[in-house]
């Protein structure tokens, strides 16, 4: 993976289940490559092939991490002029319509014989790990709901007419008085997820080519996701394109946003994703100082935390045995692949831009 790459995760564990912005990227690309009926590892080595096929042409790619296996490619994103998304799509809900959408069957590159005699193996492993699966779904919704008893502790205390005062300052340091002729592109992305071996998140490779970088430092349920949706509305209105990346929990929150033209960011810098200044150009942006929670607040939080830590755990340990049950079904499907006419399909993928 070259230094004209940068990676994602693909799909996020959140609280709400699981989640993914693979229909967000089929709608920026021209052309799409839904690779369907071969759902093994052997598919994310050729996904690795390929974007280094296509970053060694000096083309900038986006790769995106399976969240159960973090070396696993799901999907391959080679950027303008050609915007040409790749993505192992077996088991992953997408409307795959549209006139820019090519479906690769990849069933006739399985023996048959071979799955028919490992269908009891297939489907006592199936039943394994959709237990797992439930149950590690099931205590991150739990995990959800303790975090939002955690912020409805810190909102009693937060000052709100501060935080409006402070969003203002940001749009005018960011902004000023600039605004750009044209329509703005809006864009979506994750910045991490819960995985088998804890949360994790690539902040350092979106970031890699920014020029500033802004670290929100705030409670929880203080109005950081709020604030950077707000930034990306008046982004928008001002024609800045904009990238709005994902909460890895929480499917319905913003912790980054990315301003590319102004080779910016401001992001959520707070647990499980704490980041501090490293580097020129990173700079503090606190809104913790607005929020004085009492010393009642202060014990009651610390019981939410661990109770909250507590339940990712749990999660994380169902995650983790998720993953061990799915390596060995998808292991024994690799098994099953024919290499002469997988490597014969995967190869029409090499394209001659």
């Amino acid at each position: 993976m070259g230094v004209n790459s940068t990676q994602f995760f693909g799909q996020a564990l959140t609280g709400q289940g699981m989640k993914h912005v693979y229909s967000e990227i089929m709608k920026e690309a021209k052309t799409v490559y839904l690779l369907k009926g071969a759902h093994g590892f052997k598919v994310s080595d050729s996904l690795s092939s390929l974007g280094n096929f296509y970053g060694s042409k000096g083309l900038e790619v986006e790769y995106f991490r399976d969240p159960f296996f973090e070396n696993t490619i799901q999907g391959l994103f080679v950027k303008e002029p050609h915007n040409i998304f790749f993505l192992e799509a077996t088991n992953i809900p997408l409307d795959s319509v549209g006139l820019h959408v090519n479906v690769i069957s990849l069933e006739d590159c399985i023996d048959k014989q071979k799955l028919i005699e490992l269908q009891q193996d297939f489907l006592d492993l199936s039943v394994k790990k959709d237990a797992y699966y439930e149950k590690c779904f099931h205590k991150l919704s739990n995990a959800l709901k303790i975090h939002d008893d955690w912020e409805v502790e810190t909102r009693r205390y937060m000052d709100w007419k501060g935080l409006d005062g402070k969003t203002e300052e940001l749009m005018a340091r960011v902004f000023g008085d600039q605004k750009l002729e044209k329509s703005g592109a809006k864009t979506h992305r994750l910045l991490g997820t819960l995985t088998p071996a804890g949360a994790r998140d690539t902040v350092q490779s979106i970031t890699q080519n920014l020029e500033k970088r802004l670290f929100i430092k705030g409670y929880p349920g203080t109005g950081k996701s709020s604030m950077m949706k707000r930034l990306v509305d008046e982004a928008f209105a001002r024609g800045f394109d904009t990238q709005m990346v994902w909460c890895g929990l929480d499917s319905n929150s913003v912790d980054m946003v990315i301003l590319p033209e102004l080779k910016l960011c401001i992001f959520d810098s707070t647990e499980p994703h704490q980041y501090f200044p490293e580097r020129e150009g990173d700079e503090i942006f606190d809104i913790a100082s607005l929020c004085h929670p009492t010393e009642v607040e202060e014990a009651n939080i610390k019981k939410i935390v661990a109770n909250y830590r507590a339940t990712l755990s749990d999660a994380t340990a169902y995650a983790k045995r998720y993953a061990e049950t799915e390596r060995t079904l998808r292991q024994l499907l690799d098994d099953a692949i024919i290499p002469d006419k997988f490597q014969e399909k995967m190869a029409e993928l090499f394209l001659d831009l």
